[in-house]
């Protein structure tokens, strides 16, 4: 559903920008199923922090965040990208000292998961006995 706004440049000239509708999937049930993560509360923290037209907060009806059981659904109508997402949700994983164990994987365009880290160590441990 695309839609353009118009930018003013001169009293004469004018500039159209068309965004589309992008919608961007978190799968965090790696995480949840373990008692790690907390969606409901990565959510609350992406509507908090996510910045529109240079303001934190400032969401309207540009960007819409919801939770589907494990997954974190963000579907933007304004200028929004996946790297953005990415830094933001490295942000929240840090904030709550988990950033060290999960990390934020991109599967598929405007796909992504967060996974936990995968560690040789414990397998070489498990071999052993």
């Amino acid at each position: 559903m695309p839609y353009s706004i118009e930018l003013f440049l001169t009293p004469y000239q004018t500039k159209k920008i068309n965004y589309e509708t992008k919608t961007f999937t978190v799968d965090a049930s790696a995480p949840t199923e373990q008692g790690v993560f907390d969606p409901a509360s990565y959510a609350k923290y992406l509507i908090d922090h996510i910045k529109v037209g240079g303001h934190i907060g400032n969401l309207g009806s540009d960007i819409t965040v919801t939770q589907e059981g494990n997954k974190i659904i963000v579907v933007s109508n304004t200028k929004f990208s996946g790297k953005y997402l990415k830094y933001l949700s490295k942000r929240y994983l840090k904030k709550n000292q988990i950033r060290d164990w999960i990390r934020f994987i991109s599967i598929r365009k405007n796909e992504y998961r967060l996974q936990f880290y995968a560690t040789e160590e414990d397998d070489e441990e498990e071999d052993e006995e």
